[in-house]
């Protein structure tokens, strides 16, 4: 009787079987990751205050149809807080552009991060400039340009120094160096330049901060999320998260939320307003005008928005003094704007003071308010067209 030698059923090549198997399944899995990261808009923002999207939405943004458009800013632009996906302004713009049959393509990237300052916006247009974007937008915050700002890096996020620290329009042969600017060892730049080199070669690593959202449906690992959870039970949590955890849509979505805020907050935010230094002897105006240089030499339309501000919260809890503060801080912000040749649209007083949820957050209704807000100049800056 003749025995069966092939490799499928001969004993000796068992462990190559084996091994055969993990190769398999180990593609597979890779295969699977990268087909469900590619559908669209199945992120479409950073979460939280990290920038883990990052690789994703660049990605996504140099496969998208033509107009495109990014949102540069922070956590009011992100939508943090009081807003679920898909419900941010940016998101809101995307979808009012879809329905115009002359912009009926459209795709909005909101690239926007909690925290982020003008050397994060920066290196995002940078990052995005792979894409062509038809068009930037991009927040300005009071808040960047206080005393205390001016005194920290204009990077919050250290790892988006990758976009441009040996980017050959920075620093050489400039006046100002932009590299000398951020505070950041060699040694870390080493190790961030590593997790990029290991992003572009594996899929798996890429994605990485996006299965935990696949699998627990937010943007934590699945361990970190059950220990979450289990704290909350044992009332152990940080009553912040709990909240996040807890309350409806509708509750977040409630007019005057800036009238309950915890005093911790409020005190916060006194803090990022104590004194404004709008010279160049402050690091994010600086950063703030190479920006609008590097837009003007790199022929990108870029369109700036000033924060919609909650004046009457300001005025209640005497942050600054609006009518002494504010008419200096536009005037020099005009004068940036308009010597580079930049748009800008001034929101700070557009939205109604029900839908803050404190001095420059907005809840879901405000959301929508400030989507009316932009519309109008971003069809207007729009390359003819499209």
């Amino acid at each position: 009787m003749a025995v069966d030698k092939s490799f499928w059923t001969d004993p000796q090549y068992r462990l190559r079987r084996i091994a055969l198997f993990f190769v398999a399944l180990a593609v597979l899995t890779d295969l699977g990751v990268r087909l469900y990261f590619s559908r669209r808009g199945v992120v479409d923002r950073n979460p939280g205050n990290t920038v883990a999207a990052m690789p994703y939405l660049l990605e996504q943004l140099q496969k998208a149809t033509r107009p495109r458009i990014v949102f540069l800013g922070s956590s009011v632009t992100q939508g943090y807080g009081n807003c679920p996906p898909g419900k941010h302004f940016p998101a809101l713009v995307e979808q009012e552009l879809r329905r115009r049959p002359e912009t009926r393509n459209a795709r909005v990237f909101n690239l926007s991060s909690a925290g982020n300052r003008f050397g994060d916006h920066f290196g995002d247009l940078v990052a995005s400039m792979a894409a062509k974007p038809d068009l930037a937008v991009c927040a300005i915050h009071i808040k960047m340009f206080s005393v205390n700002a001016g005194l920290m890096d204009p990077l919050m996020h250290d790892e988006v120094a990758y976009y441009f620290r040996n980017d050959p329009a920075y620093g050489r042969g400039r006046e100002r160096d932009m590299s000398k600017r951020f505070r950041l060892k060699d040694e870390r730049y080493r190790q961030i330049w590593l997790d990029f080199q290991m992003q572009k070669l594996s899929g798996l690593y890429r994605y990485r901060r996006l299965l935990g959202f696949f699998l627990t449906g937010n943007h934590q690992f699945p361990a970190p999320w059950a220990a979450d959870r289990v704290k909350t039970a044992l009332d152990m949590m940080d009553p912040l998260a709990i909240e996040a955890y807890d309350t409806t849509a509708d509750e977040r979505n409630a007019d005057y939320l800036w009238k309950v805020i915890p005093d911790h907050i409020i005190q916060l935010q006194y803090h990022q307003c104590e004194a404004f230094d709008f010279s160049d002897e402050n690091l994010n105006w600086l950063t703030f005008k190479d920006m609008c240089a590097y837009a003007r030499d790199h022929r990108v339309k870029l369109l700036f928005f000033l924060n919609p501000l909650n004046k009457d919260f300001i005025d209640s809890k005497k942050f600054f003094d609006w009518a002494e503060v504010m008419p200096l801080f536009k005037q020099r912000i005009l004068e940036v704007t308009q010597s580079y040749g930049c748009a800008i649209v001034d929101a700070t007083t557009r939205i109604d003071a029900r839908y803050f949820s404190d001095m420059d957050h907005l809840n879901m209704n405000g959301h929508r308010q400030m989507a009316g807000v932009l519309m109008p100049a971003v069809l207007s800056a729009l390359p003819r067209g499209e």
